[in-house]
C-alpha cells in the first residue's frame, strides 16, 4: 500500500543540488542523500536515495496544486498554493523516513507546508520535523515487528 504526502508551496527549488543542501541543513539524525544524477524539473516516478547509507527512495512528481486543493475541500489550505510536489512511498525500510525528510526540507526551503493525506493534516516544517523524530523514535519497535515477521512468529501477517 502506498502512502501519499505533498509539499505545497509558492516557489520551487531549482535543482536537486539545492534540495540536497536543504536536507543537509536540517541536520537529521540519519543521513539522506538524493540521487545526484536525477533532474529536478523532470521528476516523474521513483527518486533513488540513500538513507542511513542503504538504498532507499520514494516516488516523486510535480503535481497540480489546484487538483489537490479541490480533492480535499474540507482542508483549510490557507490559500491557492502555486506548486505541489507529490511523495509516494511504501513499506520498505527507509522509504517512510526518506520521503518525510525530503518533504520537510523541501517545505522549509520553499516556505511551504507538508500535507499528509492519511491524516488529512497540514504540517508546518517544524511540525513535520517532529513527525520525523516520532518516526525515528519508533524505529526499535518497527525493527522488532519486522524481526518477528521474519521469524514467522505471527504467521497471519
Amino acid at each position: 500500500m502506498a502512502v501519499e504526502i505533498y509539499v505545497l508551496s509558492d516557489r520551487r527549488l531549482k535543482s536537486l543540488t539545492e534540495w540536497q543542501r536543504a536536507i543537509d541543513a536540517e541536520s537529521f539524525p540519519f543521513p539522506l542523500r538524493l540521487a545526484a544524477d536525477a533532474s529536478f524539473d523532470d521528476l516523474n516516478g521513483f527518486l533513488p536515495a540513500r538513507y542511513e547509507n542503504a538504498p532507499s527512495g520514494f516516488e516523486c512528481d510535480h503535481w497540480d496544486s489546484r487538483s489537490i486543493i479541490a480533492d480535499y475541500p474540507h482542508i483549510g489550505f490557507g490559500h491557492a498554493w502555486k506548486y505541489a510536489l507529490a511523495f509516494r512511498f511504501g513499506v520498505k525500510p527507509g522509504e517512510l523516513e526518506s520521503a518525510w525528510m525530503a518533504a520537510t526540507a523541501y517545505a522549509r526551503a520553499t516556505r511551504g507546508l507538508v500535507f499528509d493525506t492519511e491524516e488529512g493534516k497540514l504540517f508546518q516544517p517544524d511540525e513535520a520535523a517532529q513527525v520525523i523524530r516520532k518516526i525515528e523514535n519508533n524505529r526499535p519497535l518497527r525493527a522488532a515487528i519486522r524481526e518477528a515477521i521474519n521469524q514467522k512468529l505471527f504467521p497471519n501477517l
